[in-house]
């Protein structure tokens, strides 16, 4: 998606247009360098478009390219699954909504899935699990290549609960590939998707992102049902089969 001429023209128009309030502050060029040891990855979130209520998610691409360094997924966790396809993901926030850009180049693609809640795992998909209070408490929001949706919410000893359609609904969401389905292709494809997430989607905390606010989650690509399955995380999984649901083994996310 070419837009960066456009999103150039639609910043100056909409800063000229903004009160003195709003800012977009830069973030330094390391601020996502991880804290990493064997068995524990840190990173700081920085805010983006401060005081700007659901800016289009075209300007919050362009943003997120020109301030945020991509963090790129490398492991491989189970070694019956050996394939990797190169995925990268951009994080950062504002007071109203959490923004992920995932960019990923793989070797076929499909999106069959387009009811919210379905098994969106089973198609190229991309996964951020969040964990508030980290604990074993934590979200799971799964996306497919067309964004096609599921938000989940699992706590200690209780059932998962899936938020609703209105709740899903409410999660900002814009692809290279479009939003239509389509069977696999077996082809080299890359394709980028861009998404926001308001805070009130996670809905069963009451998350206010305030500079040292921490919390710990992981980052995910899978497709469970393609001709080759993957399963790739930003932190190590330590588990016999893939399983990405594993809180103790999110990493820590600090929102600066």
């Amino acid at each position: 998606m070419k837009c960066a001429g456009l999103c150039a023209l639609l910043l100056i128009s909409w800063l000229n247009q903004l009160p003195e309030s709003v800012s977009f502050q830069k973030a330094t060029p390391n601020h996502q360098d991880q804290i990493t040891d064997t068995n524990n990855k840190s990173m700081k979130i920085h805010q983006i478009l401060e005081g700007f209520s659901k800016p289009p998610l075209e300007l919050v691409s362009e943003i997120l390219n020109l301030d945020i360094p991509p963090l790129r997924l490398d492991i491989v966790n189970w070694v019956e699954y050996p394939y990797h396809p190169e995925v990268t993901v951009q994080i950062a926030f504002n007071e109203d909504e959490l923004f992920l850009q995932y960019h990923v180049v793989e070797q076929s693609v499909k999106a069959d899935i387009t009811e919210s809640n379905g098994r969106v795992w089973t198609d190229s998909c991309v996964e951020f699990f969040l964990s508030p209070e980290g604990n074993d408490e934590y979200y799971n929001l799964e996306m497919t290549c067309i964004g096609t949706a599921l938000l989940g919410y699992k706590g200690s000893g209780v059932p998962a609960i899936r938020a609703t359609v209105d709740q899903i609904a409410s999660i900002r969401r814009i692809s290279s590939l479009g939003s239509s389905p389509f069977q696999e292709r077996k082809e080299t494809t890359e394709w980028k998707i861009t998404i926001a997430i308001p805070w009130e989607a996670y809905f069963k905390h009451d998350i206010k992102p305030v500079s040292g606010k921490k919390m710990r989650g992981n980052f995910y690509k899978c497709g469970d049902e393609l001709s080759v399955p993957h399963f790739v995380s930003w932190t190590k999984i330590k588990t016999e089969k893939p399983n990405f649901h594993a809180p103790e083994f999110f990493g820590g996310l600090e929102f600066e």
